[in-house]
């Protein structure tokens, strides 16, 4: 009987320690520790089995001591026989940044056309100011999608309601000339504002030669 509980116990032993020490493995781990447990156990059985045939007396603890050591061994040896884990996968890569934004469109060209003036209660166009057109013209004619604003002036000799017209027929003679010189008149916008907008003093003759004036003015 003693013989029978002793190996009974051993047995029991064995389970349960190879079943605490698989608590803190991994799965192959554990099954490595097992199978090199139990062929350690296998092993050093047979060793205390035939230490104990050897011995041909009552040396039957050399047996169960053979087995526990057996598995103690092979289980270490099994543990330590478990090849590595395979490294984690490598992180996916960070996305792509976002593209930059698109560049801001370029500032509208500022288009600068020089006005005309006029001869005292006159509306006709001057020799000296045909130049000044004449560039007006190969300006806008450059630019096809700009529009202008042709705004006529007088000075302060006279009634408002006289010099209100006498600022459209100033507009509208710059309005014919450049039109003339291939400027479409629908990109053009005759305005006359009279005895406004003064750009000098009316106390002198030059003074009011600059009020009488044609402006040229881009819609930008």
């Amino acid at each position: 009987m003693g013989r029978r509980r002793g190996k009974r116990f051993l047995v029991l032993w064995l389970a349960a320690a190879i079943t605490f020490a698989g608590c803190g493995m991994t799965t192959e781990q554990r099954d490595y520790t097992i199978y090199g447990a139990v062929t350690g156990a296998a092993i050093g059985g047979g060793i205390g089995g035939g230490v104990f045939a050897a011995d041909n007396s009552d040396n039957w603890p050399a047996i169960p001591a053979g087995i526990v050591g057996g598995a103690i061994i092979g289980g270490i040896i099994g543990y330590l026989m478990t090849p590595p884990p395979p490294p984690p996968p490598p992180p996916p890569p960070p996305p792509p940044p976002p593209p930059p934004p698109p560049p801001p469109p370029p500032p509208p060209e500022k288009i600068i056309l020089r006005g005309v003036h006029f001869d005292f209660d006159r509306s006709n166009i001057r020799p000296q100011d045909a130049a000044v057109l004449d560039e007006a013209a190969e300006t806008l004619k450059s630019h096809p999608n700009v529009t202008v604003n042709v705004n006529g002036y007088c000075d302060a000799i006279g009634s408002v309601r006289y010099n209100l017209r006498l600022s459209e027929r100033r507009a509208n003679a710059v309005v014919r000339y450049l039109a003339d010189h291939g400027v479409a008149e629908g990109r053009m916008s005759p305005h006359g504002y009279g005895k406004t907008n003064f750009v000098a003093t009316n106390r002198t003759a030059e003074g009011r030669a600059q009020n009488r004036r044609v402006e040229l003015v881009p819609n930008q």
